[in-house]
């Protein structure tokens, strides 16, 4: 029993040790780069499932509009039993049938055209779909990253406060400072840790938020790498974004789409308004009782609805109040593609200026922070001074954080503005 018992023990080691790896694994994932998150909205992303399936349904329904072009066949068995008294009869026969439509006054065209135009809405709909969710993905990584160097920040502040609490402490414990210079450093370091435990709570909803923008269940430990500098783009007149956006976004395509599907709707609620000629061709033929039959006939005529409650009447109007709002619509995208170029447009360049404005102002902060300690380890300075060059030292470094992510994110809105997939395809 007992050579059983340490045969047993370095397996349930072993097997200790590779649960503990794993479960460290599961806790601690490997960080994520934009590009990871991305993939991974490509996969998990709802809208652009949705959006996927509904290409795949407008197709769909093309063929099927596309199918009243074609001959259609089918094959029918029948069974026949006949009592009459004692006298019994039962017969099979089977019946090949091809039926053509050959015209139906314009209705099917118009079906059919509705249905293309369904696909070219459709695809271009999930094309947009994707730049959106490539923006969203894009700029919910930037704000994660924004909230974790924030974070970093208010924890230095912490360390600064602390180290300059102590120094003043020491410096009063010799007599060297008056003891209530503790005073505010400890009010400041109070303030800094709550905007620490702020700061880290902002990390833990914007990685809520960039899950969401994903598509991922919300997992502990999730975390992303950081990015390199972004390349600064060669900035435009912004004429030239506007013209761009207007060639190159899907949505343009997609309510042009919508209008000629509005269109064809509304030129089949018309020619239901009015007499039709319709023509048909059949061939059957038939095999029943051993005998063999078949024939041919080619039907025309005319169809009318004299009354029907007003039901293709009010179709009638609803399409063409469909169509109205189509092309409003189509007219609407024009002027909301303005509009956010531009504002894309001003975002990229304030923030172009505030983040070189930033950059100036951090390093006068640091020199002034520098020269403020030197000053009072010589006793040149109070504790208040030093106090307030480390609170303009972090507020520049605060500033620096927002002015950059601000920028980055300009970049990505510009290119989601002008229909470019920013952060996803090379620029």
């Amino acid at each position: 029993m007992k050579r059983l018992v340490f045969l047993l023990l370095p397996t349930i080691f072993i097997a200790m040790v590779a649960l503990s790896a794993s479960a460290e694994d599961t806790k601690h994932p490997t960080p994520l780069t934009l590009q990871d998150c991305l993939n991974a909205a490509m996969q998990e992303q709802t809208d652009l499932i949705v959006a996927r399936n509904n290409v795949l349904i407008a197709k769909n329904r093309s063929s099927q509009a596309l199918s009243s072009y074609l001959p259609q066949l089918s094959v029918q068995n029948n069974a026949f039993h006949i009592g009459q008294g004692v006298l019994n009869k039962a017969t099979n026969g089977t019946a090949l049938s091809i039926s053509q439509n050959i015209f139906d006054g314009g209705l099917r065209e118009a079906n059919a055209l509705g249905a293309r135009y369904g696909v070219k809405q459709n695809n271009a709909s999930l094309n947009r779909t994707q730049q959106t969710v490539v923006y969203n993905v894009t700029k919910a990584y930037y704000e994660m990253l924004r909230s974790k160097h924030l974070a970093d920040v208010a924890d230095a502040n912490v360390k600064y406060t602390e180290s300059l609490r102590d120094q003043i402490q020491s410096r009063a414990d010799l007599g060297d400072a008056a003891k209530v210079d503790v005073l505010p450093v400890e009010a400041q370091l109070a303030n800094a840790k709550v905007n620490a435990l702020s700061a880290q709570n902002a990390v833990r909803t914007s990685a809520l938020a960039l899950e969401s923008a994903i598509g991922m269940t919300p997992e502990a430990g999730f975390d992303i790498q950081d990015v390199d500098k972004v390349p600064d783009p060669k900035v435009e007149p912004m004429g030239n974004y506007v013209t761009t956006a207007l060639n190159s976004r899907p949505d343009v395509e997609e309510t042009k789409a919508g209008t000629g599907v509005a269109r064809a709707s509304l030129k089949a609620a018309r020619i239901n308004l009015y007499p039709r000629p319709v023509i048909s061709a059949e061939y059957q033929r038939q095999i029943q009782g051993g005998f063999t039959t078949s024939g041919t006939q080619v039907v025309g005529g005319i169809v009318f609805d004299i009354f029907n409650g007003g039901a293709n009447r009010a179709a009638y109007r609803e399409a063409k109040a469909s169509q109205a709002n189509a092309q409003q619509q189509e007219k609407q995208v024009v002027k909301d593609i303005q509009t956010q170029v531009e504002n894309a447009y001003l975002d990229l360049t304030s923030s172009k200026l505030r983040l070189d404005a930033g950059e100036t102002g951090l390093e006068a902060a640091q020199k002034n922070y520098d020269a403020q300690k030197e000053r009072y380890n010589q006793g040149l300075a109070t504790p208040l001074d030093l106090l307030n060059a480390e609170v303009q030292l972090v507020t520049a470094q605060s500033n620096m954080v927002q002015a950059r992510y601000d920028y980055y994110i300009a970049i990505a809105e510009m290119d989601y503005s002008v229909g470019k997939q920013g952060g996803f395809n090379a620029r």
